[in-house]
């Protein structure tokens, strides 16, 4: 069983939120998200024992490569699993402790682990595609 504290389900929280959304959007100088300017994510990359999972995005579907087979998840799936997530992070307490429900998806996407060692702070890489310079 996966247990952490809330900044380590928070980084899954972001990988399934950016998946979710399909985009990255930017900010202001208030940390504000402007609407209007964002970047269509192409795929994420993330670091584990076994390898990198790479979650790309193709339509209206989460294509994850890594691992025994190439798997398909409709991006709603993630959009749901972070608001999920989202409320369990916001309500639970103590130190570490574990989400059954999160635990089983993410192992069903290739993702074993909660977060990257503390020597590491690049848990996920993100490949976006800029319009204004292709």
């Amino acid at each position: 069983m996966l247990k952490g504290n809330k900044g380590e389900w928070s980084e899954i929280y972001a990988l399934f939120k950016l998946l979710g959304d399909t985009q990255l959007f930017t900010g202001d100088a208030d940390l504000n998200k402007i609407e209007t300017i964002f970047y269509p994510i192409i795929k994420i990359i993330r670091k584990e024992s076994t390898g990198d999972v790479s979650y790309q995005l193709n339509g209206n579907l989460v294509i994850v490569i890594g691992g025994k087979e190439k798997l398909e998840i409709p991006v709603a799936t993630f959009a749901t699993q972070a608001a999920s997530l989202l409320s369990q992070i916001k309500t639970s307490t103590g130190a570490a402790f574990s989400i059954p429900e999160v635990e089983a998806f993410m192992l069903s996407i290739n993702c074993h682990s909660i977060a990257e060692k503390s020597t590491s702070k690049s848990d996920i890489r993100i490949v976006i595609h800029d319009k204004r310079i292709n």
